[in-house]
């Protein structure tokens, strides 16, 4: 017997979530390309400093964008997870698990985005540390943020294996954009445990490809088209 969904109106609450959606892309990619990419260099950690505190700004605002990523994506997951109960309660169940557990490392891990202006920000209560100290930590500071970020994706790509799967069995959805879906997941995988494993392998950023547009796939989806109404009430046992 079916357990009677509390959706009452699917296709508008899979449009939020494309639009949600819409916004952890967004502001996700502006934190990781535009902020973090640009402003940590090649040069070394005096280089990096120098690009951080000049652009400081910036770099708070990449910050303030990643920080907005984690709110957002707390909701997002809530509703695709109520969209893909239906298709099977207790993996959409396990995905939302590790959905969160995602987006708990990512904040916790904030702390080390930050730090770089704490200790670079002429703090008097640093000032007995030597500067080119300051410096270095500062840059051990960001790898640090690199490998909670790895981390955290590691739960992410078990969550998307989980929902592309519940999308490509559940009949309201097209099942190409679960197999897309599920691929991104299995690509953010390979790209974390490549860089636990073999960090001297280059297959970042070409191996994320594949999950933009999984990701973008879904996003957009949901945000255009939204769910079939029909079917969806039909599996969930709704008249």
């Amino acid at each position: 017997m079916h357990q009677r969904s509390t959706v009452t109106r699917p296709r508008l609450e899979a449009r939020i979530a494309g639009f949600l959606y819409l916004l952890v892309i967004i502001f996700g990619g502006f934190a990781e390309i535009g902020v973090r990419q640009g402003l940590v260099t090649a040069g070394g950690p005096a280089a990096t400093a120098r690009a951080i505190m000049t652009h400081q700004d910036l770099f708070r605002l990449g910050f303030a964008a990643e920080m907005m990523t984690n709110i957002i994506a707390i909701p997002t997951t809530l509703i695709i997870y109520r969209l893909l109960a239906p298709a099977g309660r207790f993996l959409a169940l396990l995905g939302v698990a590790f959905d969160l557990t995602q987006n708990t490392i990512n904040a916790v891990n904030a702390w080390t985005q930050f730090a770089p202006l704490t200790l670079l920000g002429n703090s008097p209560d640093l000032a007995a540390v030597p500067h080119g100290e300051l410096v270095a930590l500062a840059r051990l500071a960001l790898k640090w943020h690199d490998l909670g970020f790895q981390i955290g994706l590691t739960f992410f790509g078990f969550a998307l294996l989980i929902e592309g799967y519940l999308i490509f069995r559940s009949g309201y959805f097209p099942r190409w954009l679960g197999a897309l879906y599920a691929l991104a997941g299995a690509c953010y995988l390979t790209n974390s445990y490549a860089y636990f494993l073999a960090p001297g392998l280059t297959i970042f950023p070409y191996i994320l490809y594949p999950s933009l547009i999984g990701e973008g796939a879904l996003c957009l989806w949901l945000l255009v088209v939204g769910v079939n109404e029909t079917k969806w009430r039909a599996v969930a046992g709704e008249p």
